[in-house]
């Protein structure tokens, strides 16, 4: 403290109100990376665990009056919680970054960056996760408990087995013939018979030139793609034996 009438100390500068912006934004900024990073990083060490898994083949095949259910890996409880901080955290950190810290041109740029490559990182370790797989005596159901899409056997015309990639797919090969063990599939497409139903698809699909196709199964469910193949083959075969499967026309989502 400066006594009366004494002038201010010349060494100590009084802080810089574009300064405290600047701390501002690193904090913010900084719990936005801890959230969403923490739950990226999370997700993808939950996935590695889910692969890991032994599953009995027995619990997959049909029995009457049973229903089998896949599920893909979810976030735990503590792990959601954190990535409601980080996303509370973005359009703060976003918006200081951007108009905040204009005399820090460095600033903008760089926390943007930054967004878009953990974004991408988060979004990709996030696709399917908590997602369900119900197979059922007449139908399967794809997606989220609450959510999901039903699909009558009786409609399937054909599973396909696919390796879909970034930029790249590749059919999977047929019974006997040889097959790229550089190209294990990870996806399943199914076509639908288009005289009983009128699939809808959305417009990235038809975007995409999802034409031939009706729908796909993302494997996520911590199975080979092959066993889950032919399991809902058996599934769709054992409908299609059954007497009294009702045989109706319906809207149905891909």
């Amino acid at each position: 403290m400066w006594g009366a009438g004494e002038p201010p100390d010349p060494r100590i500068r009084p802080v810089d109100e574009s300064a405290e912006l600047l701390l501002l934004t690193i904090a913010v900024l900084t719990v936005y990376v801890l959230g969403v990073g923490g739950t990226t990083a999370g997700a993808i060490r939950i996935r590695e665990r889910w692969r890991q898994r032994a599953i009995d083949t027995a619990s997959l095949e049909p029995r009457p009056g049973h229903e089998v259910v896949l599920s893909a890996p979810s976030l735990s409880r503590w792990l959601r919680r954190l990535r409601l901080l980080g996303w509370a955290a973005f359009p703060p950190a976003l918006a200081l970054a951007v108009f905040a810290d204009r005399p820090y041109p460095w600033v903008a740029p760089l926390a943007v960056l930054l967004m878009v490559a953990l974004n991408a990182f988060y979004f990709t370790a996030m696709q399917n996760m908590g997602e369900q797989l119900v197979l059922a005596a007449d139908v399967f159901r794809l997606g989220p408990s609450g959510k999901a899409t039903s699909v009558r056997w009786v409609h399937v015309t054909e599973f396909t087995g696919a390796r879909v990639g970034a930029f790249s797919a590749a059919k999977m090969s047929e019974a006997g013939e040889w097959q790229d063990p550089r190209t294990k599939p990870n996806v399943i497409f199914y076509r639908l018979n288009r005289a009983l139903v009128t699939p809808r698809k959305t417009a990235l699909q038809r975007l995409l030139g999802f034409t031939y196709y009706d729908g796909v199964i993302r494997n996520a469910f911590g199975i080979p793609t092959e066993q889950l193949l032919r399991t809902l083959k058996e599934w769709q075969r054992l409908a299609l034996e059954s007497e009294d499967l009702p045989i109706r026309p319906t809207r149905a989502r891909p």
